[in-house]
């Protein structure tokens, strides 16, 4: 009965173990995806980001805003994430980013703030961005 009760222990830690490291892999990703989808921004990789890590609902929306952006001349000049937050528990996350950016011919710089709401999709086992570009005006 003790052989049994240790096994049955045994199993509860490896169960545990199993969830905070699959907990910790996607909260990981989030981090990972966020932060890479923000940088394709900024080295004007928009289309490509848009790809990548849009969902695919909105996707024709976001290149709608790429091609805008690169018609009329909009270039990053650099970015921060001012806060991130993962929600495992309903498998969302939200960003609060700034980016610096200029249109041409103009080299007068704006900062416009984007605020990125984020879903984990379990069946493609990664995160995808639900909201479209800010308004790079």
């Amino acid at each position: 009965m003790k052989s049994l009760f240790k096994k049955l222990v045994l199993l509860t830690i490896c169960l545990a173990m199993t969830a905070c490291v699959t907990d910790m892999g996607i909260r990981e990703e989030f981090e990972k995806s966020m932060r890479a989808y923000n940088r394709m921004l900024r080295w004007q990789e928009v289309e490509n980001a848009g790809m990548s890590y849009m969902e695919k609902e909105r996707r024709d929306e976001f290149m709608r805003s790429a091609e805008s952006l690169k018609r009329r001349g909009v270039t990053m000049a650099d970015f921060r994430i001012l806060t991130f937050e993962c929600l495992l528990e309903n498998k969302t996350g939200d960003v609060v980013a700034e980016f610096d950016y200029f249109i041409l011919p103009s080299n007068r710089v704006k900062t416009v703030t984007y605020r990125q709401e984020w879903v984990y999709k379990d069946d493609l086992k990664s995160w995808k961005l639900k909201s479209a570009l800010p308004p790079f005006e």
